[in-house]
């Protein structure tokens, strides 16, 4: 289609093709020096004329979008039988192929200092301006995030996901692709908001920072049911130089609930503001791009008033703070504080790792975070390799808290709809933590259960389904696990032969309890 009119546009080269259509590069009929991105929707889409009202609709909104995170619409319309859109043509790499430039061998993703929280500003900034002109992007995903060589990020397609509106199943589960950024509110049928961006976001900065998405699934199926009901992996499990603090900003941001992320674009730029002040009181170099203006005219007014308090300085009497008697002696005091702050003692390795043993043995857990945040990382950045194995078990100990007790947040939060639902999740999280034969007995017990109550058709076939699944993998015999359940067993026989009965039949009774239903479940300890 190169040399094409389409609208005002001549197309150029093809740029790429997508599910929705394929973009070109392409320069205004008019004046050749103004440039864009022109994407041309499949044929289907404009053969139906709801679709063209709505496209012409939902197109003239995108108009209110001026900002320089966001890559600036142009028009749109119906032009022989074709619907299109232009963009700003943005000269820049997508955030896909930046992952993969940037991959190392100690470094998955783009490292947090240099690069990545200054790209995670500019992408809240671009959705922040979006939420506060009511419009949601919906496919907020790292090949709709582009970086120019400046350092500039441009998001693309920002509000077009509402015209394409899919089935959650019918997604292609490509890694990075949409399904894998969709917030769970999108799966169930709710309607999406704000926080469902912010969710996307979460997933990007996951990708971003880790060099992987949070999940990853071979079926739009599979994607739903881990957005639902599954836990990512910490990012700092990847990344252990990560900040506990974005760590945890991450972590909330892909929160099942979305009352429990953070509630608006704002709040998050202001987290990632705090985790780049702490960095830099700690002496780290953090990249941060320039303050912006809000595209409404309100920095140019400020400035106005700036200039008009200038040209009347002369007019009021002089402030204190200019005055050199103050001045200097303020100066040489701060000169002072300074150096003494250069010169004072610091503190050795073994000093600060002694300070930090008392709060890690407490059993409080925000003793922990208090050790880790004063103690052990400095620790760890000035001293990396004194006590290495020990900051190690300590940064696991708390992100293991905090993974355990996100666990149990969500777990409050998901109420099963009906028992059919809840068995079927039950064997769904008994073959993710390995227990295949429980796993087994669970669905074929639900599908004994349901087989005559329409309502749980959806259940029962799910249940089926995994049935199906587990049949085509040969049953594994894990040599490990069945020398700690026999381990177990010889422990309780110990204890009998000690004359220790009680012990021994409280551990024979919870071994029971933790093994219902398993294979050998009911064995006894040997004689």
């Amino acid at each position: 289609m190169t040399g094409m009119k389409i609208g005002p546009w001549i197309l150029g080269p093809e740029l790429g093709t997508g599910p929705i259509g394929t973009v070109y590069r392409a320069a205004h009929a008019e004046d050749s020096n103004k440039l864009a991105a022109v994407k041309i929707l499949r044929p289907e889409f404009a053969q139906s004329a709801e679709f063209q009202e709505k496209f012409l609709a939902e197109m003239l909104a995108l108009h209110r979008l001026n900002h320089p995170n966001i890559a600036r619409f142009y028009d749109s319309g119906i032009h022989a039988g074709s619907a299109y859109y232009a963009c700003e043509l943005v000269e820049g790499t997508n955030l896909v192929e930046l992952l993969k430039a940037s991959r190392k061998a100690d470094e998955p993703g783009i490292d947090w200092k240099s690069r990545g929280l200054s790209l995670a500003l500019q992408i809240t900034r671009g959705l922040r301006h979006g939420h506060h002109r009511s419009l949601l992007h919906r496919d907020l995903k790292p090949s709709n995030i582009l970086v120019q060589s400046d350092g500039i990020v441009k998001l693309t397609d920002f509000g077009i996901g509402r015209l394409f509106i899919a089935s959650p199943l019918s997604l292609p589960s490509e890694p990075m692709g949409t399904a894998c950024y969709l917030a769970p509110e999108y799966f169930i049928g709710k309607p999406l908001t704000r926080r469902s961006d912010l969710y996307a976001l979460g997933g990007v900065l996951y990708t971003m920072f880790c060099g992987r998405p949070p999940y990853s699934a071979n079926t739009a199926a599979e994607f739903m049911h881990k957005h639902c009901y599954v836990l990512p992996d910490r990012p700092v499990q990847f990344v252990p130089k990560l900040p506990l603090d974005l760590d945890e900003l991450i972590c909330d941001l892909l929160r099942k609930d979305p009352n429990r992320r953070p509630p608006s674009a704002p709040a998050v730029i202001e987290e990632l503001d705090r985790i780049r002040g702490k960095a830099e009181r700690k002496g780290e170099r953090v990249a941060w791009p320039e303050a912006e203006g809000d595209g409404t005219g309100t920095m140019a007014a400020l400035q106005a008033e700036v200039a008009a308090d200038e040209a009347f300085a002369g007019k009021v009497p002089r402030p204190l703070m200019s005055r050199p008697a103050v001045v200097i002696p303020l100066f040489l005091a701060l000169i002072g504080f300074a150096l003494a702050l250069y010169f004072w003692p610091r503190p050795t390795a073994e000093e600060m790792f002694q300070q930090a043993l008392p709060f890690m043995a407490s059993e409080n857990p925000a003793d922990w975070d208090f050790a880790w945040e004063q103690y052990l990382q400095p620790l760890s950045e000035k001293y990396p390799a004194a006590h290495a194995e020990e900051v190690t078990a300590a940064r696991w100990k708390i992100a293991d808290r905090k993974k355990l007790k996100r666990a149990i947040d969500e777990s409050s939060k998901a109420k099963a709809a009906s028992e059919a639902e809840r068995l079927y999740l039950r064997g769904l999280a008994l073959v993710q933590s390995g227990d295949a034969d429980q796993a087994r007995h669970t669905w074929q017990a639900s599908r004994i259960l349901f087989a005559d109550q329409p309502e749980e058709q959806r259940w029962w076939k799910l249940a089926g389904q995994g049935l199906f699944e587990l049949s085509l993998k040969p049953a594994a015999v894990d040599p490990q696990r069945q020398r700690g359940k026999q381990e177990l067993l010889d422990r309780i026989q110990i204890l009998r032969v000690q004359g220790k009965n009680v012990e021994a039949d409280g551990m024979l009774s919870a071994y029971e309890r933790a093994y219902a239903g398993e294979d050998g479940a009911d064995a006894k300890p040997r004689e």
